[in-house]
């Protein structure tokens, strides 16, 4: 079978290219075929097409050019798996009209939503979900959301993301990649990720243990929200507690969820954006590292409350009491970084592309 994927990005160190590369190398295993439709066309030695899919004012001038080089493009295609709707499932399924290529969709999570106040969008939004052969859906979390968003899935089959645990293995060396005890978040620097609760959760247990610090990896582009959580580091006192990291090396990365006390990460859920799932809460289980995460959000699907972690309000006391139990009781701990590892091999990146195969084969 061919198969072509429609992912915006083919970044390994940002959650849908690392996404689309895992599953799409599970597929060649399996003797499929895969290429790629992305915005920006990667040095990765994959049949790819690049072109623009934001549905911005100066893409939409281009946009017959666009669908007609996709048509040529997807035709050679048995099938055609879109990342989110919100563009890529409504431009695939327009280049699609008349050609009848097989399009399934991937809801996520933000870009699966219909919007407040964006009627067109949400008119063509339900038509690509209309068109489509197949819906999967990362979640129930994400689900209940799409629903709440206003449009009723019918169909619908849950296909959660994966988690390379062949890389993501505990690391029996006692090395350390830091000096310090610390706490861990890994994701970009975003609003929904919920920095903003948990660094003032970060900020209740300080005191109490003077030698831990925070560290946040991930990249900080979005400049206006990385200067407010800067601004409320040295509002608490924190700034030699709460590290700042970006770009770091997988290698590093994998060092970093091993040699942390615990993993955080507070997510938020809106109206108009969520987090569908949580890849890295998978990653720091599979290397035995206890994760926390809130209620309400896709953090749900990967934390097991009392097994694996915690799951917990957004409420910093709540977030603090919770990495306090993990910090002052060490067998609780290695408890529930043993339950993170199995948890993490149901999500291997071999199961999760058999689901896909399945779906994607009907």
């Amino acid at each position: 079978m061919r198969i072509c994927i429609v992912v915006d990005n083919l970044n390994p160190k940002v959650g849908w290219g690392r996404q689309a590369l895992n599953v799409s190398e599970q597929f060649r295993a399996y003797g499929h075929d895969v290429g790629f439709i992305v915005e920006k066309e990667d040095s990765l030695n994959f049949p790819q097409l690049a072109v623009p899919l934001r549905l911005s004012v100066k893409n939409l001038l281009f946009l017959p050019l666009t669908l007609l080089r996709i048509r040529n493009f997807i035709k050679t295609y048995d099938v055609i798996l879109c990342y989110d709707v919100n563009p890529n499932a409504i431009i695939l399924n327009m280049a699609n009209l008349g050609q009848k290529r097989k399009v399934v969709i991937h809801a996520l999570a933000t870009y699966s939503l219909l919007g407040r106040g964006t009627p067109v969008r949400n008119f063509f939004m339900r038509w690509a979900y209309r068109r489509a052969k197949k819906v999967l859906v990362i979640s129930e979390f994400t689900k209940r959301q799409i629903e709440k968003s206003g449009f009723k899935l019918t169909g619908e089959v849950i296909v959660p993301v994966g988690v390379d645990t062949n890389f993501f293995h505990p690391i029996l060396s006692d090395e350390k990649i830091a000096q310090y005890p610390f706490v861990l978040t890994v994701g970009a620097l975003k609003p929904r990720k919920g920095y903003h609760i948990s660094i003032p959760a970060f900020k209740v247990i300080a005191e109490e243990f003077p030698d831990l610090k925070y560290v946040i990896i991930g990249y900080q582009n979005m400049a206006s929200y990385f200067k407010e959580l800067k601004d409320l580091v040295a509002d608490f006192g924190l700034k030699d507690r709460v590290i700042f990291l970006e770009k770091i090396s997988d290698n590093d990365l994998l060092k970093y969820y091993n040699s942390a006390e615990l993993f955080v990460m507070t997510s938020i859920t809106e109206p108009d954006t969520v987090e569908g799932f949580g890849m890295v809460y998978l990653e720091a289980g599979a290397c035995g590292t206890p994760v926390v995460g809130a209620y309400n959000t896709g953090a749900e699907a990967a934390i097991s409350d009392n097994i694996n972690g915690f799951l917990v309000k957004h409420d910093p006391v709540e977030i603090a009491n919770a990495m306090r139990k993990i910090l002052l009781d060490k067998n609780l701990a290695k408890i529930l970084g043993t339950n993170g590892i199995k948890r993490a091999k149901e999500f291997n990146w071999d199961n999760i592309a058999k689901l896909y195969l399945k779906n994607l084969l009907d």
